[in-house]
This record gives C-alpha cells, structure tokens and sequence, in this order.
C-alpha cells in the first residue's frame, strides 16, 4: 500500500473512530483496532500504541469473539518491533488484558483452526 493509501486510510479510521466515541463500546473497539493496525503499517508505533492504550481501556469486560480475535492479530503485527521498549510494555499490558477477556469468553470462543 502506498503512503497516499495509508494516509486515505488513516483518515477514513480516525473518523470512524470520532464517530462512534459516545456510541457503542464494540464498534469503538474495532475502529480503535484498524487505526492502531495503520499506524503499525506507516511505522507510527508511537501512535500505534496511543490508540492501543485508548483501545485497552475501552470497556475492558467487552466479550467480542470478533474483538479479541482482531486483537490477536494486531499483537501479531507488533511483534516484530517488541525490541522497541514502548511496545514491548504494551504487549505487556495487552497480555494481561487478553487473559481477562478470554476468561469472559471461555465457554463460547474456540481456538482459530479448532471450529467446525
């Protein structure tokens, strides 16, 4: 993707975002989550990991299957940049976050590859 995509891109998810700041606590979550996704690919990591801490206290105790699995893949796209101290304290964090979410979750989410 080129940086004019990025940057349309960017653009597009910051709003989404703006939209839905007083509204529903999941659509805030998956917009939070494609905007931190952008940033990870235009190498913000610091805005990356602004917009993860915003998304780490956004309702904490949503129970999303979608969330979480969309969260899984942002820790993945981080990864490779946890030399990176801010970004290996928010995988910190995010962890902690996970585990809390997952036990929400526990009786109705299965492990990727493990559905019907």
């Amino acid at each position: 993707m080129t940086l004019e995509r990025h940057d349309q891109a960017l653009s597009h998810a910051e709003n989404a975002v703006r939209l839905r700041e007083d509204g529903r606590a999941r659509s805030l979550a998956l917009g939070r989550i494609t905007l931190a996704d952008i940033h990870i690919r235009r190498s913000d990591l610091d805005a990356a990991i602004s917009v993860g801490n915003d998304l780490l206290s956004t309702s904490p105790t949503l129970g999303s299957v979608r969330v979480v699995r969309q969260l899984d893949d942002l820790r993945k796209l981080l990864e490779p940049h946890k030399g990176y101290r801010p970004v290996r304290d928010y995988l910190a964090r995010f962890g902690e976050a996970r585990r809390a979410r997952m036990l929400l979750l526990a009786d109705i989410i299965t492990p990727r590859g493990d559905a019907p």
